[in-house]
């Protein structure tokens, strides 16, 4: 995958309201709001825990990862599957540029222990 600017994922973050349903503590965006039901993941420490790939893989489609939470994390899918079982991340792939995705994949993979980036 090629390298991308974290600055700019920062800005595709906030340009794709990203913040709306994902945490990234240390960062001034608004708080997503838990009963708003479609709050995902937090996002703070994940770039340590994943490859780029990871991160490419589950913007590109949403459910790639659905089965790998359900199986390691069950107690934490806080909402963020519908009631089909999918994802409820909507799909990015018409209106985001890939120069945009793999921008915002540096950016999810600066974010490393508490959220900063590093």
């Amino acid at each position: 995958m090629p390298a991308g600017d974290h600055h700019a994922g920062r800005q595709v973050f906030a340009d794709f309201e990203c913040f709306k349903c994902h945490e990234v503590v240390g960062e001034n965006f608004p708080a997503p709001k838990a009963e708003q039901g479609d709050v995902g993941p937090a996002l703070s420490g994940m770039g340590a825990m994943h490859p780029a790939e990871y991160f490419l893989e589950t913007m590109i489609d949403p459910n790639a990862s659905v089965a790998w939470r359900i199986k390691h994390h069950k107690d934490e899918q806080k909402g963020y599957l519908g009631a089909d079982g999918k994802s409820k991340m909507p799909s990015y792939n018409e209106t985001m540029t890939v120069q945009q995705l793999i921008d915002l994949v540096a950016y999810m993979k600066s974010l490393t222990e508490g959220g900063h980036r590093h």
